[in-house]
């Protein structure tokens, strides 16, 4: 996986973005975005239309549920603050996240969301379906 901010830089009337050298680019690739995300195949294997579908369905609902409970925090929190062009990102000090402990007798099962990673203390007096609170993806806990 990869993380990486660039700078877009003009080219005749579009945007141009450089890739890391590190991923693997075909001759051609296959994209699908919107006014804000773009989701790129480099090895342009899946048609356009089929990442598209995906991208609409998948990617984007899940992008704009996390970032509004990401503005939503920050908001409680002070703010979300704009990098300033030049200037170097605060550092802090990070800090391992504790562990969250579950009575082995409590009917609390801790799931992790497949679409967002979010961890959810499961209640199973309230059944076996439910919403993820972090990406509102529907679940069904099944045993095993």
């Amino acid at each position: 996986m990869l993380s990486t901010r660039r700078k877009p830089f003009p080219i005749g009337q579009s945007t141009g973005v450089t890739l890391p050298g590190s991923m693997q680019i075909a001759n051609e690739v296959s994209m699908a975005a919107s006014d804000r995300l773009l989701l790129v195949d480099t090895n342009g294997e899946v048609p356009e239309d089929k990442l598209l579908q995906f991208f609409m369905q998948y990617v984007e609902p899940a992008f704009n549920n996390w970032w509004q409970s990401q503005k939503q925090a920050s908001q409680k929190r002070g703010g979300i603050r704009p990098m300033q062009a030049g200037a170097p990102a605060p550092a802090k000090a990070v800090k391992q996240p504790e562990p969250t402990l579950v009575k082995p007798d409590s009917r609390i099962q801790p799931v992790v969301c497949p679409r967002c990673a979010g961890q959810i203390s499961w209640n199973l007096d309230l059944g076996p379906e439910g919403v993820c609170p972090y990406c509102g993806l529907s679940l069904r806990l099944t045993p095993g």
